[in-house]
């Protein structure tokens, strides 16, 4: 792949310890998070580009593997680590994480695909949001084995040192202050649904954040056996209410999901390794994958067909891409290699445009900045950099 030489990062964020392997932006203001191996989370302000707040939110040896901003106002933060667990943190006006535990959700999720979130609004219809009797009906929805244990009621530690309780499924840290628990977790959106990996890394999970319970689990057909889910994303089309997941396998096989319905609607072979990043435009139109092999498959989403609409193929030189960030516009799109570098896409017109070369080792997560359409990547020498790369450029 031939691309444009390109300036160095803008800026550098030191401060990790280990592996920076987590990356995400507040919607409203100039804060960035970002999670390592270590487990531990650090927030940065990227007007001072100085941590703000540091704080270990998951076990040594499990690490934070996802982290995003939930809930109206942004009051909320989900981090995901190794240890099967997805934790809920309650944020300041400020967008500042507090030490105040809201949730935590044992997924018994421990492998390596990171979480997908989607704040579901009044565009889907009640009767189009994930029905556990209806799935039951269907054959997907979760043992009343599994059922009973998850809502039997007992005291565990989060391995965090932090006393919690248990009742269906909602772990929360016992709270010392005036407020009870539950108003402290007012703000969550009761539309917050996550999309992880279950117990079984074949099955993908559906939980609804606010009552704590999986709703969906999305199990493949017999004689359609593709292995574990390595990447998901959850999304809407526009004009439509149907939830719908897109789901990377460990064969490469590319699959969407209608979530509601518990159902495989396509699906195809685009990778001979697993897939590793998956990535969604905004109004559900598209997507990109790519995996331990060397390519980039863009394709569409609106076809009726049963597979997926083939848009280009890119190439890039050597194996390997972590993660997949489309800029908020849509105009371009950035890949994580495991080389180390990060390169750049125009979207429309499916070409390279740039290779970032800064990280000594391999590139794991991307995000783009919302307010400026900055660049920033994260890597494995435990350094983040932000790039100012064809920001008001018409590309």
């Amino acid at each position: 792949m031939s691309a444009k030489s390109a300036p160095g990062p803008s800026s550098v964020l030191r401060g990790h310890r280990a592996d920076v392997q987590a990356l995400c932006c507040h919607p409203n203001r100039a804060l960035l998070y970002s999670g390592d191996s270590a487990g531990e989370a650090k927030a940065w302000d990227l007007t001072t580009e100085r941590a703000t707040w540091s704080q270990r939110l998951h076990p040594n040896e499990a690490g934070v593997t996802a982290l995003h901003i939930a809930g109206p106002d942004c009051s909320s933060l989900l981090s995901q680590g190794r240890d099967g667990t997805i934790k809920t943190w309650a944020l300041s006006a400020e967008g500042l994480p507090s030490r105040t535990l809201l949730q935590v959700i044992e997924t018994g999720s421990y492998n390596f695909c990171r979480m997908a979130v989607l704040s579901l609004d009044a565009s889907v219809s009640e009767g189009q949001r994930t029905n556990p009797s209806a799935n039951r009906k269907n054959g997907q929805a979760t043992s009343s084995n599994q059922d009973t244990e998850r809502q039997q009621a007992k005291p565990f530690t989060d391995g965090m040192g932090a006393t919690c309780s248990t009742e269906l499924g909602l772990k929360h840290r016992s709270s010392t202050k005036e407020e009870p628990v539950e108003k402290l977790r007012e703000g969550m959106s009761q539309e917050l649904i996550v999309a992880i990996a279950g117990h079984d890394p074949a099955v993908l999970e559906i939980w609804n954040m606010q009552t704590g319970v999986p709703v969906q689990q999305l199990t493949q057909p017999a004689g359609h056996k593709h292995g574990m889910c390595m990447a998901v994303q959850l999304y809407t089309q526009k004009e439509q209410s149907v939830l719908h997941a897109l789901v990377g396998y460990e064969d490469g096989t590319v699959a969407v999901w209608d979530v509601t319905a518990g159902r495989l609607v396509k699906s195809s072979q685009l990778h001979a390794e697993p897939v590793m990043a998956l990535a969604v435009t905004a109004d559900g139109s598209g997507g990109i994958c790519a995996a331990a092999d060397n390519k980039v498959q863009c394709f569409g989403l609106g076809s009726p067909s049963t597979l997926l609409q083939m848009l280009a193929m890119l190439e890039v030189k050597q194996h390997g891409i972590a993660d997949i960030c489309i800029r908020p516009d849509q105009r371009l799109f950035a890949t994580a290699g495991w080389d180390g570098k990060v390169r750049l896409f125009h979207h429309k017109k499916m070409r390279p445009l740039a290779i970032l070369q800064y990280h000594r080792k391999g590139v794991t997560a991307l995000a783009f900045q919302p307010h400026n359409q900055c660049l920033i990547s994260a890597s494995r020498d435990g350094t983040i950099a932000i790039w100012s790369v064809f920001q008001h450029k018409t590309i």
